[in-house]
This record gives structure tokens, C-alpha cells and sequence, in this order.
């Protein structure tokens, strides 16, 4: 006998084992006790989430034998009990004539359809109810939606409809409105690694759990897909599935090897990422790959850092922008690998060090100074920080006049009471640039003072200012910014 995959060995025989989908098993196994099912089901949610299973559970249940003695006593039925897979009902489910599976992402012409739902005016010949399971309805045609409308909408007595699709935006409001919608939600993570443990424990095989959350989070909340990738990794184990068994089977790069790259970038050692990078390479793994395994190392470092009471994640965030900001420039293009290359190798040239808060040692305590020349060094250079991402940040400076510096705490003056008002709601931002540039932590103070000069005029140096004001002389200019210009 051929092998059976484990996502078709896997699928749920009754509504119980129905994993991550309880607020739909749970509403359905009210609605069958009580003998209130619908003809209509719309099923919406992403892949491998459960919908066709659920579908087939619902379509037993119809006619299974123990579900309708149950409902004729008045009974309450457990989940277990839904279907109960031991009736003939149950048993000859999968050939049975009277239940009709339907992919219409291949077969999706009104002529498809047509020919489908021809029998549906005839009585079952076996079951109680005849069923019809079309799945990826939303691939159907717009002749072939109108096509089995009038049937969903008036259906004939005995025959239940369950149409299942991932984009419910594509299906016509007309369908949607004449069925009951029942959506999937994404499984997760915490839920799909024990099911495998479970599961591999079952198949006698050694799922170790970091190999168990490592494949529920590369299954993106579809047990199907969860099931596939345990599934390589068993055809390729010995009694046994560890981590590096999932990297290699699946190919995929180690954490340790992502640590390495993000050490490197931390300490600033260019030869030191050029080294980890280039073993990746070697390794076989897609830049791409590395790129979008990195970003998620990067977000699982900062949740860590997030609950040992660490606040400013200003470095982390900026080196996952700019590795988010490359994979975009690598689809497409001759040139990935080179691509990440330049990218971390930038990043160490431009990223500060990132250090926990000491535990230890005393902070050091700042010392007051009234060096413009080195404020407005501070103040410029984080505009320039902030200018590189956020465009909107240049029409705020230009309009700043650094007027004092004392201790950490950096003084800008305004002409307007709307540019100060508009740079108070962008303060934390500029503090947290200017934290990173000057190296410590900076604080902007706001004064607002109509009779200041033009910015442009007190933010230049004093032989500058001179330069532009024998400028304006020269073109009887009253507007130092237009000569700046």
C-alpha cells in the first residue's frame, strides 16, 4: 500500500479533534444537537486551517445514524459522538454517490458546474441528505456563480451546500448573503507544536520541542502546513527530530548562525559579518531566505530584551528596517547575495553598539556645557538621522534655532507657536535619534520667541552669517532663507 501523507492521516474524524477551530466546532455541535443546521455553509479562512475537514465532518453528521437517533431523543451530543464513524452512514462516506466534492479552481465554467449539480433535484440514492463540497468557490466564473444561485437560494429538499474559499472578498455578495459564514482563524503557534509532539509520539518517533516550535512557526498558522514539514523531516529522521534536523531537511539557517550575524553587526566588526555571511552562503541558503530568517531572529531578540525591562529597541528596529528594506530590492534582482552583503555591511559602519542598561556600574553623571557649536552638531546630525527615513521632519528643523545647551538637555527656539507645537509631537522621535548620535540620552526643551531671527541666519557660523549678509546687501534681499536657497 502506498504511503499516506500525514496532513490526509491527520485530517479530524470528529469535531473534537477539530485543533485551533474551537469557536466553530463548539457552535456547530450546539446546531447539530439541537437539529438546527443550515442547507449553506460558507467556510472562509487561509490554507490548511480546516475548512474542507470541517466541511466532510458536517457532511457525515447529516447522515450519520447515531447523530439522528441522538437528535430523535433529544440527547446532547458530545464532539466525540460528531460524526460517530462506525455507522454504515459513516463507513462508506468517502464512495458514497450522494456526497460530491467539486474543486473549482479547475473546474470553474458554467458548463463544470452545470454538469455538477444536475443531480441535485434527484433524491439521494443512499444517504439521508446529498452534499456538495465546492471548494476555492471563489475561483468560479461569473456565469457559473449565477448558476448555482437560484439552487443555494431555493435549494431542493435534502441537499446541503458547503462552499469553502480563502478570499471571501471575491465571492458575490448574492452567495454570501443566502449561507451561514463560518470563519477559520489562523492556529497558533502555541497550539500546532504540542498537537506535533503528540502526534510524532503516536508515529514513535523523537520530535524534540524546539524542533516542534521551530516547525509551528514556519507553518504560519496552517496545521496542513505544519503536517507537510513534519512529514519531510520523518521521511528523512532515525527515531528521532531535532533542530538541526529541521534546518537541514528543510533548509533553513540555524539560530546560531543568525547570532553570529547579529553579534558581528553589534560590535561594529565588518570582517566578522563578511565571515558569518559568507558561511551562510555556502551553506546554501537563498539570501532571501537569510534576510527574512534574520528579521524574525532580530523580533524574538527584541521581545527578549522587551522582558528583561530593556525600553530603547532604536538599533534593533533600524537594523530590521534596513534588512526589511533589502529584501524588497532582492526580488527581481541579479544580485541578492551582493545586496545583503552591502546592506549588514553598512549597518556596521552606521549602527551604535547596542548595550543593556549596567547593572553595576553607575550611570555618569553629565556635565553641564553651553557649547553651541557642539549642540547644534547634536541637533543637525539627528535631523539628518531622522531625514534619511521621514521626509516630513526637514520642514521642523529648518524652522529650529539651537539656542542653548545645558547638562543633556538642548534648547530650540521657534518663531511660531505652530512649528513648536508641530515639533512637541515629534519630540520623542527626536529624542530617540538624538540619543543615538550624540551616544546618550538627549532632552529638547521649546521656546517660542516671535522676534528671533531667521533660523537661518542664527544657526550659521559667525563668518557665515556674514557671507549671507553681504549677500542680501548685494540683492537687496530681506529674506535670509531665499538666499539660503
Amino acid at each position: 500500500m502506498a504511503y499516506e501523507a500525514l496532513y490526509t492521516r491527520g485530517r479530524p474524524k470528529t469535531l473534537s479533534q477539530l485543533v485551533g477551530q474551537e469557536h466553530i466546532s463548539n457552535a456547530l455541535a450546539r446546531a447539530i444537537s439541537s437539529g438546527r443546521l443550515s442547507h449553506a455553509y460558507l467556510l472562509v479562512g487561509t490554507r490548511g486551517t480546516g475548512k474542507t475537514s470541517t466541511a466532510r465532518l458536517l457532511s457525515k453528521a447529516m447522515n450519520c445514524d447515531a447523530v439522528h437517533e441522538a437528535q430523535s431523543s433529544g440527547r446532547e451530543l458530545d464532539k466525540r459522538e460528531i460524526p460517530c464513524n462506525k455507522c454504515d452512514a459513516c463507513r462508506n462516506f468517502d464512495s458514497s454517490p450522494d456526497n460530491v466534492e467539486f474543486d473549482a479552481a479547475s473546474n470553474r465554467s458554467v458548463e463544470d458546474v452545470t454538469r455538477l449539480l444536475s443531480t441535485a433535484y434527484l433524491a439521494p440514492l443512499r444517504a439521508r441528505v446529498k452534499t456538495f463540497i465546492i471548494d476555492e468557490v471563489h475561483m468560479l466564473s461569473f456565469e457559473a456563480v449565477n448558476s448555482i444561485l437560484k439552487l443555494i437560494e431555493e435549494p431542493p429538499p435534502n441537499v446541503a451546500f458547503f462552499l469553502a474559499t480563502t478570499e471571501i472578498n471575491k465571492v458575490p455578495m448574492t452567495i454570501r448573503s443566502r449561507c451561514q459564514v463560518l470563519n477559520f482563524r489562523l492556529i497558533p503557534q502555541q497550539t500546532i507544536a504540542p498537537y506535533l509532539l503528540k502526534l510524532a509520539r503516536r508515529l514513535n518517533v523523537a520530535l524534540h520541542e524546539d524542533a516542534a516550535k521551530k516547525i509551528a512557526r514556519l507553518a504560519e498558522g496552517s496545521m496542513r502546513d505544519a503536517l507537510t514539514y513534519l512529514d519531510q523531516c520523518y521521511a528523512m529522521a532515525d527515531k528521532e527530530i531535532s533542530l538541526d534536523d529541521v534546518n537541514e531537511t528543510l533548509g533553513l539557517i540555524s539560530d546560531e548562525s543568525l547570532d553570529e550575524i547579529i553579534a558581528a553587526i553589534m560590535a561594529r566588526d565588518r570582517s566578522a559579518v563578511a565571515s558569518a555571511v559568507t558561511a551562510a552562503f555556502q551553506s546554501g541558503i537563498a539570501a532571501n531566505a537569510i534576510a527574512e530568517a534574520l528579521i524574525t531572529r532580530l523580533r524574538d531578540r527584541e521581545f527578549e530584551l522587551l522582558a528583561r525591562g530593556e525600553k530603547n529597541f532604536a538599533e534593533l528596529d533600524r537594523i530590521i528596517d534596513a534588512v526589511r528594506k533589502s529584501t524588497g530590492e532582492m526580488y527581481g534582482s541579479g544580485i541578492p547575495d551582493i545586496i545583503l552583503e552591502m546592506t549588514l555591511m553598512k549597518l556596521v559602519s552606521s549602527i551604535p553598539t547596542l548595550t543593556l542598561p549596567p547593572t553595576t556600574q553607575a550611570a555618569p553623571i553629565a556635565q553641564p556645557t553651553v557649547n553651541l557649536d557642539a549642540a547644534k552638531k547634536i541637533f543637525y546630525d539627528t535631523a539628518s538621522f531622522l531625514g534619511d527615513t521621514d521626509a516630513s521632519v526637514d520642514g521642523i528643523t529648518d524652522k529650529a534655532a539651537v539656542t542653548n545647551f545645558s547638562g543633556d538637555t538642548l534648547t530650540l527656539t521657534f518663531k511660531s507657536d505652530a512649528m513648536a507645537g508641530l515639533f512637541q509631537k515629534n519630540l520623542s522621535k527626536f529624542e530617540q535619534a538624538a540619543a543615538q548620535v550624540a551616544g546618550r540620552a538627549i532632552k529638547f526643551s521649546v521656546v517660542v520667541d516671535k522676534n528671533m531671527p531667521a533660523p537661518v541666519l542664527q544657526n550659521l557660523s559667525e563668518s557665515a552669517r556674514n557671507n549671507l549678509a553681504g549677500a542680501m546687501d548685494i540683492f537687496h534681499a530681506n529674506d535670509a532663507d531665499k538666499i539660503n536657497d
